[in-house]
């Protein structure tokens, strides 16, 4: 598994000079030269869209032999379960088991998941919390 997946380098500290995007594409060139497959993760608790395009980006919208082979998503704490992130997590898993997904239709499904899940969703937060 490997991390940052959702990072972007314009994001970064300037000082820092740390590009995250060229990091993910030299391993994953690494790997498809070794011939094995590239898992990745989330490093930082990040619920908005563009931290999720990046992922997708990354992880899914790519030719078959580019694509990652598994993504675990991290920092699942009580503010994935707010509402709003909730419904845009659901888009998201939509989006990435389903390779060119465009964002608006997954968005649409998802509000309907979310609004379906609403409860165990409070129950999950408030378990969370405690």
């Amino acid at each position: 598994n490997f991390t940052c997946v959702e990072m972007r380098d314009h994001e970064q500290p300037q000082d820092a000079k740390c590009m995250p995007e060229g990091l993910v594409r030299q391993v994953a060139a690494a790997a498809r030269a070794a011939g094995i497959g590239l898992a990745g993760e989330n490093a930082l608790p990040r619920y908005d869209d563009t931290a999720h395009d990046q992922v997708v980006g990354t992880a899914a919208e790519r030719a078959e032999e580019d694509r990652m082979v598994a993504f675990t998503y991290l920092r699942m704490g009580p503010d994935l379960f707010q509402p709003d992130n909730w419904r845009r997590f659901a888009a998201f898993v939509k989006r990435m088991s389903k390779s060119g997904s465009c964002r608006e239709a997954a968005e649409r499904e998802a509000h309907g998941v979310a609004h379906a899940t609403g409860s165990l969703v409070h129950e999950a937060a408030a378990a969370l919390r405690c």
